[in-house]
């Protein structure tokens, strides 16, 4: 394959990562629309499980690919359940403004890292920029949108192991891909897994999401909307891009998230967070940009 044709390819994998980024910013505002609220933890493990089943079906004729790759599939079924739980913790102790920030801002981070245990070339320079730019309109976009915000150590660091498992599960993801497993099996094994694993919360937290017709509404929107259909987007674009670019092609999430929230909820949101929306648009470009022209001299 040339690079003509591996270019344009590259760019589309970045376009369906940004798709399924877009599709988990909209759980949130969804969560929030259930009557009387709902307990965090027992929906995630049921958005696990039931997104995951829906997973496993869609994949169904490739799960036998999973064969040759059970160990990072079982290792990034752990780290998505300590994504979840994390996240939720985060969210519930210091905010959806914070635990955004700090998730979204150390997933990259850690994601370098792992690519630099792992032997992988350093990204270009012009990668570094955007990174920069991305962090800078993350920051911009989450502190300075929201005139209340809540910096409490325990929940930052919940939220800092969120993002450090959501770049551990997307690289055990990326390798198993790698070895020829079908991104949708690997997908659907991870979170199936890790609904699995968390399904213990079940036993011990109230189910309210299935108090309403709305709750279950909800919950199906949870699980086929920003689970099922985002990770295949997602785990069909990690075919061809790097898990460090991956991670930063997320940060389209909290735009999503803020636009609903804006549009649907009636949150107030300042000048200053949309200049940090701009921004963070810019670096999302910016992004798929480099990481499309950084291969363009490859053969395969």
């Amino acid at each position: 394959m040339t690079a003509e044709t591996e270019s344009p390819r590259r760019g589309s994998a970045s376009a369906l990562i940004v798709l399924g980024a877009s599709l988990f910013g909209t759980t949130g505002t969804a969560v929030a629309r259930v009557p009387g609220g709902a307990d965090p933890l027992t929906t995630g493990s049921l958005r696990l499980l039931f997104g995951g089943a829906i997973l496993a079906l869609m994949a169904a004729r490739h799960l036998r690919s999973l064969s040759a790759v059970t160990t990072p599939v079982a290792i990034g079924a752990v780290l998505v359940s300590v994504y979840q739980l994390a996240f939720f913790w985060a969210v519930v102790d210091t905010g959806v403004a914070v635990s955004t920030l700090t998730t979204i801002g150390a997933s990259p981070l850690v994601s370098r890292f792992i690519g630099i245990v792992r032997r992988r070339p350093a990204p270009p320079g012009r990668w570094l920029l955007s990174a920069a730019i991305l962090l800078v309109g993350l920051l911009t976009l989450v502190l300075g949108g929201y005139e209340d915000v809540q910096l409490r150590p325990v929940g930052i660091a919940a939220a800092t192991v969120a993002g450090a498992a959501f770049a551990g599960y997307t690289e055990c993801a990326a390798v198993a891909i790698e070895r020829r497993a079908h991104p949708d099996a690997v997908l659907a094994a991870l979170f199936f897994g890790a609904g699995l694993i968390t399904s213990p919360v079940l036993l011990v937290r109230p189910l309210d999401v299935f108090d309403s017709a709305t709750g279950l509404l909800v919950l199906l929107h949870l699980a086929v909307v920003t689970l099922a259909l985002a990770y295949v987007a997602f785990g069909r674009g990690l075919r061809h891009v790097p898990p460090t670019s991956a991670t930063m092609l997320t940060m389209a999430e909290p735009l999503v998230a803020t636009a609903l929230a804006v549009a649907l909820l009636g949150e107030k949101f300042s000048s200053l967070g949309w200049f940090g929306a701009v921004i963070v648009m810019i670096g999302l470009v910016m992004v798929a940009t480099v990481d499309r022209d950084s291969r363009t001299t490859v053969r395969t």
